[in-house]
């Protein structure tokens, strides 16, 4: 997996590097790896000096055959932001890999099958069945 950790208007310490691979990487890793697949994070300042909830992170993963996911967090400190960010992003992404190995549509049905457990055709040998002889020909018939 592809990651780019950026700052805007914020300079991004080593420490929080390691934090966002700790917190958020590895744990995406664990269930879902594929080269194809990116995750950029970003970190922003919003207010600058001025202070009050402004830490901003945004975490955008593309992973291939599904939709981007995109997830934004604002908090007053940049290790808050991305805790709250990572369980999202981590809950949306295993949702949406349920969907994506679900198959499409509605579940095919067996029609034969809950006839047989219902009872309807009887079970046993061939021979025991009520057309055994119409059976018999055709099989002849075949291997001629």
């Amino acid at each position: 997996m592809k990651v780019v950790i950026q700052g805007k208007q914020l300079r991004l310490s080593d420490d929080l590097k390691s934090y966002v691979h700790d917190r958020l990487v590895r744990p995406l890793t664990r269930f879902y790896d594929d080269s194809a697949a990116e995750l950029r994070v970003e970190f922003g300042d919003t207010n600058g000096p001025k202070g009050g909830e402004d830490k901003e992170c945004h975490l955008t993963l593309h992973l291939p055959g599904v939709r981007t996911i995109q997830i934004e967090e604002t908090t007053q400190d940049s290790y808050a932001s991305l805790d709250a960010a990572s369980d999202r992003l981590i809950r949306v992404v295993h949702r949406e890999l349920d969907r994506m190995r679900e198959p499409a549509g509605h579940p095919k049905e067996h029609p034969l099958g809950s006839v047989v457990s219902e009872g309807g055709v009887p079970g046993g040998p061939i021979e025991e069945l009520p057309d055994a002889e119409a059976i018999e020909q055709v099989s002849s018939e075949l291997e001629r």
